[in-house]
């Protein structure tokens, strides 16, 4: 480890070029696992945030909620059936527009019992109220991007019902939509003025504790929160997409730098050929090339994390970003192991340096 600190400070300006390029190749990687964190979390971060393990929906609706629907007493049915505490949840997809302006906004409503478990937590502002005559809504704070704030009234597009906002809540997507959670009666009275005929159905019932053995209802099931998860349109397909890329990239990054080690290890041949001569044995010579690329890719990981972070915290809420530190934490460890394996390459040419033909000239 010695000898291979004094090679690169003695060689900094060259060690510094191959530092950089390690530097920008860990932080594109750590930038693209961010990126697929956070397009995962835009189609599913408000179900993964929801307190609950289970969600009981039709049997027929191959795992999404939205396109379930019970009658409004199977919420007595599963409640009678399990001790832990229940709740219903409709999720739709609408348009909201602000007061002098006719840009709709996206958002996807979670219609929810304001005295529930799947009540959120304001960053800012209050939480739905139990009753009252207003009606009112709890925004992704996404929207604060758009102009709104708490107290301005905005307008369902579809019914032209007014909502007033009376708080933001950070991190709550479904299917790359800012969601907005308002209360069940909210949310009737929405399609009602939609359709008069509205019949009040339930997409799901939260379950929040693990007590489900006893929910047995005819046409319907009980799905675990990963499995609702998974099957959420475009999920899977983005995640599988994305992970490859990143982990080949992983891959192709580590292999870079054991190139570099290698095309220098080539050219320090007549270096190691005095080594040798002098009485410096392949272990020796193995540990420094090793500690080299350990020293190198170590600094590269943590300057590159650091980086990674730091524009982390300067992304706009609305940017699909979210890095999750033990996958940040795996990466940089499959980084490194791969740098030393790659430079294990540059030992066997070591190895095969004859110091009698290197310092004779003869190569």
């Amino acid at each position: 480890m010695k000898l291979a600190w004094k090679e690169l400070k003695y060689s900094k300006t060259k060690y510094i070029l191959i530092e950089s390029i390690i530097i920008l190749m860990i932080f594109m990687v750590i930038f693209l696992s961010g990126l697929a964190n956070g397009l995962a979390r835009a189609v599913s971060a408000s179900i993964e945030n929801a307190d609950a393990k289970y969600f009981v929906i039709n049997e027929d609706a191959e795992n999404l909620i939205t396109i379930s629907g019970m009658p409004i007493d199977t919420l007595e049915q599963v409640s009678e059936a399990t001790k832990g505490p229940v709740t219903q949840l409709d999720i739709q997809r609408m348009n909201l527009t602000t007061a002098g302006s006719e840009t709709k906004l996206d958002v996807t409503y979670f219609a929810i019992d304001p005295d529930s478990f799947l009540a959120p937590e304001p960053s800012e502002g209050q939480m739905l109220p139990s009753s009252g005559t207003e009606y009112t809504i709890v925004l992704d704070d996404s929207f604060l991007e758009e102009g709104i704030e708490i107290g301005d009234v905005v307008v369902d597009a579809n019914s032209g019902l007014e909502l007033q906002v009376i708080g933001f809540i950070k991190d709550e997507m479904y299917g790359h939509s800012p969601v907005g959670f308002i209360s069940t009666a909210t949310y009737t009275a929405i399609n009602q003025e939609i359709n008069p005929s509205y019949e009040v159905k339930y997409h799901a019932i939260a379950v929040q504790g693990t007590d489900i053995e006893d929910i047995h209802i005819d046409g319907l099931a009980v799905v675990d929160k990963a499995t609702i998860v998974e099957h959420l349109p475009g999920y899977s397909a983005e995640q599988i997409t994305i992970n490859m890329i990143l982990w080949v990239l992983v891959v192709i990054s580590a292999a870079i730098l054991g190139v570099f080690f290698y095309v220098i290890t080539i050219q320090k041949q007549k270096q190691f050929g005095v080594l040798k001569a002098i009485g410096m044995g392949m272990p020796e010579l193995t540990g420094m090339i090793t500690s080299q690329v350990l020293i190198l890719s170590l600094f590269g990981v943590i300057a590159g994390n650091l980086m990674a972070f730091g524009m982390a915290s300067m992304l706009p809420s609305s940017m699909p970003f979210y890095l999750k530190l033990p996958i940040v934490v795996i990466i940089s460890i499959v980084f490194v192991m791969i740098s030393l394996c790659t430079s294990l390459v540059s030992t066997r040419k070591v190895a095969k340096v004859d110091p009698i033909v290197i310092i004779g000239g003869n190569e």
